[in-house]
This record gives structure tokens, C-alpha cells and sequence, in this order.
């Protein structure tokens, strides 16, 4: 990378070269009496080429705003930033601290090569002394780097096109949990061992509901604790209570099979109608 310290540019860019903080009156003078009138028409202000790019920094690590023509470039605050592509050869600057308490600083500043009136890379940086006055400094001038890598910590934006701004947030929806799996046969046997040590049907059901309370099942196996249960209401209560702990729900009408009555069957049809609905 070529660069160049052209004093001419730096009386171009800044006539008395302490770039203080300053603001023109309706008069035209500045805060300090003097006339600026004259910086807006120097050379370079309308013949030069657009595009070049502003670099800023905080010396000091103050946070800040950096609007260019009225437009805020960067979203957030930030202590480094540098806008690229800038539209016109004169631009107006703005710096707006974070902290609310710090003077905002204004200028207006001519972005050329006072040589050959080419694009610039220009970097500023913002100095605050010990009463906590802050300047905008001149730090360095090269020529237009067109694959500018960013140092660290610094924010590299296009003019008036904040790309936190234009980031668009894609909700991805969480992968779905993994379809459940039914109780592996170690499971579903000591299930039925434990069924089976029960006298009492009463028992039987209430300990098989709990099994299944935090298992999941297959028709098949549904059949078979179905067929464990010495009475009809038992069976179906049972199939009722495990419909939605099946991992293949689409054959449980095969469960009809273990009932003997009809209107037992009937009430498990019209159990897995309304569960269809």
C-alpha cells in the first residue's frame, strides 16, 4: 500500500491543522472569530473524484455517532468506524458522542488528492486533553484501497448503508425433537413382569399406566398388556390411556382385536374418531 504525506493536502483539509471543534455563526466565522468563509470554494471541492473513503477513531475510546450529510452512517455507537463510497467531493461531518455529555463536533471537509484530484482514504481520529476538551485530529492520508482489510475492532460500512441495519434476522425454528421410540424389549418385559407380580386388576392397571407414564409404546405391545388383563373394562381402559403414548397410532385399530364384546369395540372406534378429528 503507497502512502503518502502530502502537506498540501493537509492544508487543504485543514487550514490551521489543530481541527478544533468549531461551529460557523450566520456570519460566516467560526467560535474562535475566524473567517471560514472561504474553505468551502478551495481547490479540489469540485473537481476531484467522489468515492473516497473516512476512517475515524477515538483515541481515547469514547463511543460515537458519525453522521456524513445529514445521514447517520452507524446504528450503534462505536469507536471506530470507517465509511466507504462517499458520495460527493465536499462532505458534511457530524460526531455525536455516546455519553450525551461531550460536545458534538462539526466540519465540513474536501475528500480529494490535492495533485490529481483522485479518491482518498482519509483517517481522523478524535483526541480529548485533560480538561476533556476533544479535537478531530488529522492522523493519516493515502491512496484509495480497494480490498482494505478492517483492523481489529473497527466498523467498515458503505455509506448510509449500516449493514447492522440491513442485516435481516432469519428466525430458524428449532429441529424438531426426534420422534419417540417405543420401550426396547428389556423395557416392555420387566413392564409385563411387573404386571404380572400383581394380584389384583385393579393394580395391574394402575401400575401399567404407570410404566407407560414415562415410556412409549407400539400397538403391538398395547395388545399384549391389553391381553394381561382379566376383564374387558380393564383392556379397554388401558388402550384408551395408551393411544397417546403410541408410536405407530396408525395401527392401533388393530387393538380392537383383544376385545371381545361389540359395544367394546364400538367405544374404541369411537375413541380413535374423535382422537382423528
Amino acid at each position: 500500500m503507497k502512502v503518502r504525506l502530502l502537506l498540501p493536502l493537509l492544508i487543504l483539509l485543514f487550514p490551521s491543522l489543530s481541527f478544533a471543534q468549531d461551529r460557523r455563526n450566520e456570519h460566516g466565522y467560526d467560535n474562535h472569530g475566524n473567517d471560514n468563509r472561504g474553505y468551502d470554494n478551495r481547490r479540489g471541492e469540485n473537481h476531484g473524484e467522489a468515492g473516497s473513503a473516512l476512517s475515524i477513531f477515538s483515541e481515547n475510546g469514547d463511543k460515537f455517532f458519525l453522521m456524513i450529510n445529514g445521514i447517520k452512517q452507524n446504528a450503534y455507537p462505536q469507536t471506530k468506524v470507517r465509511v466507504e463510497g462517499l458520495p460527493q467531493v465536499t462532505n458534511e461531518i457530524q460526531i455525536i458522542f455516546d455519553d450525551n455529555r461531550t460536545q458534538a463536533i462539526q466540519k465540513r471537509i474536501t475528500f480529494s488528492d490535492p495533485v490529481e484530484g483522485k479518491a482518498i482514504n482519509l483517517v481522523l481520529k478524535i483526541v480529548r486533553n485533560q480538561g476533556g476538551y476533544v479535537r478531530l485530529c488529522f492522523h493519516k492520508s493515502s491512496e484509495l484501497m480497494r480490498d482494505y482489510r478492517p483492523e481489529q475492532g473497527e466498523y467498515v460500512m458503505s455509506y448510509g448503508q449500516d449493514r447492522m441495519q440491513q442485516q435481516v434476522v432469519v428466525n430458524t425454528p428449532p429441529p424438531p425433537p426426534p420422534a419417540p421410540r417405543e420401550m426396547n424389549n428389556k423395557v416392555f418385559n420387566d413392564m409385563k413382569q411387573s404386571i404380572a407380580n400383581v394380584a389384583f386388576e385393579e393394580t395391574k392397571l394402575s401400575t401399567a399406566k404407570t410404566v407407560l407414564s414415562n415410556n412409549y409404546i407400539n400397538t403391538s405391545q398395547v395388545m399384549e398388556i391389553c391381553n394381561m388383563f382379566s376383564f374387558e373394562e380393564s383392556k379397554l381402559d388401558f388402550a384408551k390411556f395408551a393411544y397417546d403414548k403410541t408410536v405407530d397410532p396408525n395401527n392401533f385399530f388393530k387393538v380392537g382385536s383383544v376385545l371381545v364384546f361389540n359395544n367394546s369395540k364400538e367405544d374404541l372406534n369411537n375413541f380413535l374418531s374423535s382422537k382423528s378429528r
